[in-house]
């Protein structure tokens, strides 16, 4: 795979209702997660996880489920060198402008549409010290399944996935399919990185699906431990 050049814009074009939105909404998204973060007491733990493999091996793949992508760009806000993924959609523009008021850098693409460039833009950027945020579950679901996406980026870039899991004990909860969460002011948020799992030895189907069931199962387990800490009842 050849070293592609790194985008960081959609190819599409929006409606002017479309651009209304995109030019208004993500600054207020990011102000009004901000102010939120603000409020809430934040325990972080394990973060040597991360920092220890990025030293070791030069950069890292940083699970998480989708639900948590406010609380994940709040939290690894400002880092120079941390990149995600978001799709060509205008679901896909919104959140990559409103993760770029967090100081955060957005590559484009998604598996259904221009997701071969997404992946070699992705292979660069990891290979240059990146740290990689990938919402495994993204961008549709089903909540809290991995997707193989992160797997197959592990044994091409031969990084390690370093999962990432957040909980509150106060959340309002959109109604959507991953039940987004916002937390409310003064919410306990507890952060967690679990350690780092090794890349599939190569992209076969099975070394990809063994390391996709283990980082699936290790996330979910980080996050049950923290949420029964938090006594959060997670539902489908």
């Amino acid at each position: 795979m050849k070293r592609a050049v790194l985008k960081y814009g959609s190819p599409r074009s929006f409606s002017p209702w479309q651009r209304l939105q995109l030019a208004v909404l993500p600054p207020v998204i990011a102000f009004s997660f901000k102010c939120l973060a603000r409020c809430c007491r934040f325990e972080v733990r394990g973060k040597h996880q991360l920092w220890d493999a990025v030293a070791q091996r030069g950069g890292i793949i940083c699970a998480f489920w989708h639900e948590y992508l406010g609380l994940g760009a709040c939290h690894h806000r400002d880092t120079p060198t941390a990149h995600t993924l978001t799709s060509y959609s205008f679901d896909g523009e919104l959140a990559a402008r409103t993760v770029a008021h967090f100081g955060l850098k957005s590559l484009r693409g998604s598996s259904s549409r221009g997701g071969v460039d997404a992946l070699r833009q992705l292979e660069s950027a990891a290979k240059t010290g990146c740290l990689v945020g990938w919402t495994l579950d993204g961008p549709r679901g089903p909540r809290r399944q991995a997707k193989a996406g992160a797997a197959y980026l592990a044994a091409r870039t031969g990084l390690p996935i370093i999962p990432n899991a957040y909980a509150l004990d106060k959340a309002w909860r959109m109604r959507s399919w991953d039940r987004f969460a916002i937390p409310k002011p003064g919410a306990r948020i507890i952060v967690a990185f679990g350690p780092p799992i090794d890349p599939p030895p190569d992209t076969s189907a099975a070394a990809i699906e063994d390391t996709r069931l283990l980082v699936e199962r290790s996330l979910n387990q980080l996050h049950e431990a923290i949420e029964r800490e938090l006594g959060e009842v997670q539902s489908s």
